[in-house]
């Protein structure tokens, strides 16, 4: 319980250091980035909806294993790479515009996950969801699962759900960091 508990308030760090770009990261030595690429089509109980949803944000966001395509809609670096002792986030691409829009879309993250291959060059890894929280809006959620948040200690506070669409996460496809992973 006190793991999950850490690695809870530490997404919640991380996707603050993000939005605020207060920059902060923790970079373990000793992780390789592992170099499959394969998408995780549902590997904890997902309904039919989930399922639905999560096909929609992988068509959405295939175009963004080209990072120039994300520049172009409006994505900018907005940290650098995240990592905790749980794993790594990698670089985050925030398309502010979306980041400020109450409504979540699964074909619309508010931030794309990036970590470099082998070679160097950027590779997608996951999208995360981001809502600015209000008193009078409900908790949010997507793919049948609620955001973590609200993170009151972040300005302006809000909800973010992690989803790990193009590398598997041993921790699970909703866990703010991935363990297989690491910042170079």
């Amino acid at each position: 319980m006190f793991n999950s508990m850490i690695r809870s308030l530490a997404g919640r760090v991380a996707s603050a250091v993000v939005l605020t770009l207060g920059v902060v990261a923790f970079t373990p030595a000793g992780f390789t980035v592992s170099s499959s690429s394969a998408a995780v089509v549902a590997q904890e109980d997902c309904s039919p909806e989930c399922r639905e949803q999560l096909a929609m944000a992988r068509a959405a966001t295939a175009k963004y294993h080209n990072v120039e395509k994300a520049l172009e809609d409006g994505y900018v670096q907005a940290s650098p790479c995240v990592a905790s002792p749980a794993g790594a986030m990698g670089y985050h691409y925030v398309n502010f515009s979306l980041a400020a829009d109450p409504d979540i879309d699964a074909s619309q993250p508010e931030a794309l996950l990036y970590l470099p291959n082998e070679s160097g060059k950027l590779k997608l890894v996951g999208v995360e969801y981001v809502r600015v929280f209000t008193p009078s809006a409900q908790r949010p959620t997507l793919f049948g699962r609620p955001f973590d948040g609200p993170a009151f200690f972040l300005n302006p506070p809000q909800y973010n759900l992690h989803v790990w669409l193009w590398k598997h996460n041993p921790a699970g496809m909703f866990t703010p960091f991935n363990p297989a992973l690491s910042c170079p």
